[in-house]
């Protein structure tokens, strides 16, 4: 089967199951994608209706990152063992009924654990929708469908800030950020009976697949005992104790894994993809990289509605330029990685860092009425960048994958995405509003100095870069 699958993946022309089913898994994109754009238009909302706290709301915004980053490493072990399609569907109804559960929340805590239940189901999904990619398809059959999987993105950037920003202007104030918690569960649906169709029954279990709960654990503890002292206002004292407890778990996750591996285990940091320079360098890129442009457009649209008083359609239009032009270029931007390689990602990664810079100047330089056009611009220009960063980068990635490696690679790619995303929506929209304080004619410098960690970040990635760039050339 597997030979069958590479030698029509290598031709190009899929036959008809295998485009059904990279049409559930882009349909599948954009539904959780779709989540993940609405919320922060909705996020002012929220606040207001529910008298939610800075902590509150770094809560909301990170909580749904987090459990998605980690569901996607044992969701892909499960995926092997109980099949792809099981594990589909069951999250796609997570994924739903937890929407639903949100919606109907009367305190912020409510919509906390709601995003929390939804993270475990979309990253369940996700964690399947990268194994039937590279399951059934390679070479530039895999670089389109994972081109088409980004486009999936970018469409729902677009179309779930405009449905957001129409759903709170015609509805009461209480009840349209209910509304947004829900958007994505009638795509859920239609995503369900396409599954139900298209997806390929498990007929067989395979052997040899294995779960490591404890470095699961340790990962969690890492990464919750890290975000605790940013979204929790506590002393100097208190989070020195958090950021050492964080450093001995990270050493525990370290030495376990390692020893997990040792007895025949499949660890969630597997050896040889660890000791690939190649894969190091190309999830780092993406570790800064997602986490910082996702903060950026958090506290854009924070900044908008509350610091210029855009209504939230408003806010939406003006960004979504930065979503459509995502979606076009990640149409093509295989194209461009296939000719140029990684130097291609690298000016993408220079040509974002300067469209924040312009944000930050913008904002602190340019009157009222002519800055509108010029963030226009910038967004279209931040959403050309990230389609020639996000697909590509991780088509470049996945290429120093060892044999047999592909999906755990792919899923433990995204692992660090989600939790990049985690920490920084929550650093930096903490940082935002705790900058903002009680003051109203701060918003300018509030965001400029979010979004100067956003800069310190994207260095980080494009340092990454120009080092894979380099080690391709030797």
């Amino acid at each position: 089967m597997s030979h069958t699958v590479t030698a029509t993946a290598e031709s190009t022309k899929l036959d008809s199951a295998v485009r059904w089913e990279l049409v559930v898994c882009v349909a599948a994109g954009f539904t959780t994608l779709l989540d993940s754009a609405v919320l922060g238009i909705g996020v002012p909302s929220i606040r207001a209706s529910l008298g939610a706290s800075t902590s509150e709301v770094q809560w909301i915004l990170a909580s749904y990152s987090l459990t998605f980053g980690l569901a996607l490493v044992p969701a892909g072990r499960l995926g092997d063992v109980v099949g792809r399609r099981r594990l589909f569907l069951s999250g796609l109804s997570i994924f739903a009924v937890m929407g639903i559960l949100g919606a109907c929340a009367s305190d912020p805590s409510m919509i906390v654990s709601a995003r929390l239940g939804q993270g475990i189901g979309a990253g369940t999904i996700s964690s399947q929708v990268l194994g039937i990619i590279t399951d059934r398809v390679s070479g530039k059959a895999r670089a389109k469908a994972l081109g088409a999987y980004s486009t999936a993105g970018g469409l729902a950037g677009v179309s779930g800030p405009i449905l957001g920003g129409v759903l709170l202007k015609y509805s009461d104030a209480d009840f349209g950020w209910r509304l947004l918690l829900v958007l994505n569960v009638p795509f859920a649906v239609i995503t369900l009976m396409l599954a139900f169709r298209f997806l390929r029954r498990d007929r067989t279990t395979r052997s040899g697949a294995s779960i490591d709960p404890v470095g699961l654990c340790l990962l969690a503890t890492t990464t919750g005992l890290l975000l605790w002292p940013i979204v929790t206002r506590t002393s100097v004292t208190v989070a020195a104790v958090f950021l050492i407890g964080a450093f001995g778990a990270a050493v525990a996750f370290w030495f376990w894994e390692r020893r997990y591996a040792d007895r025949g285990g499949t660890p969630v940091l597997l050896p040889s993809l660890i000791a690939s320079r190649g894969f190091r360098l190309g999830t780092t890129v993406a570790l800064f990289w997602f986490g910082s442009i996702l903060a950026v457009n958090a506290v854009l649209s924070l900044y908008l509605i509350e610091g210029l008083g855009f209504a939230p359609l408003s806010a939406a239009l003006i960004m979504t330029g930065s979503s459509l032009a995502m979606a076009l270029t990640s149409a093509f931007g295989w194209r461009l990685v296939a000719r140029f390689g990684r130097s291609a990602v690298v000016f993408a990664i220079v040509g974002e860092i300067l469209v924040i810079l312009g944000y930050v100047v913008a904002v602190n330089v340019i009157p009222r009425e002519h800055l509108i056009p010029v963030l226009v611009v910038l967004a279209v220009l931040s959403g050309v960048a990230s389609g020639l960063v996000d697909a590509p980068n991780r088509v470049l990635t996945l290429e120093y994958a060892p044999t047999g490696a592909n999906g755990v690679a792919a899923g433990f790619l995204q692992l660090s995405q989600r939790l990049s995303a985690t920490i920084s929506l929550a650093a930096v929209s903490g940082l935002y509003l705790g900058v903002l304080g009680s003051s109203t004619d701060g918003y300018g410098r509030a965001l400029g100095i979010a979004l100067a960690v956003c800069v310190v970040m994207l260095t980080l990635s494009l340092a990454a870069a120009v080092a894979d760039r380099r080690r391709r050339r030797v």
